[in-house]
């Protein structure tokens, strides 16, 4: 009874004192696609969800994300065409490529 009593107590505690999950930001990222050579660059535009979960829309659906790291100053996750490094502080986003491009983004929030 008393181990039942106590479980309960903990298992309540847990829940008041639990922090709210964080709230998803939204942002616009924009920003340009640089070639592997460098001379030609071409503009592009992408819509990026922080959350639980990174979520990018380059404007052809949603892709899927495996978030790599995260802290205070970076946010570094991957998609099966590239590997993205968010900066927290400056919103600056860079998207590494496979093929060798790379985009070059500034983020604000929605």
């Amino acid at each position: 009874m008393h181990r039942a009593t106590a479980l309960a107590a903990i298992i309540w505690a847990m829940t008041i004192t639990s922090a709210p999950a964080e709230e998803a930001q939204e942002l616009t990222c924009t920003g340009a696609m640089i070639e592997p050579a460098g001379e030609s660059q071409a503009s592009q535009t992408l819509k990026m969800g922080l959350g639980p979960k990174v979520t990018l829309n380059l404007g052809k659906g949603a892709v899927q994300t495996r978030t790599l790291s995260n802290n205070k100053i970076q946010l570094k996750f991957r998609t099966k065409d590239f590997e993205g490094e968010y900066f927290h502080y400056t919103g600056d986003l860079f998207l590494i490529y496979k093929s060798g491009h790379l985009a070059r983004m500034t983020c604000q929030k929605n």
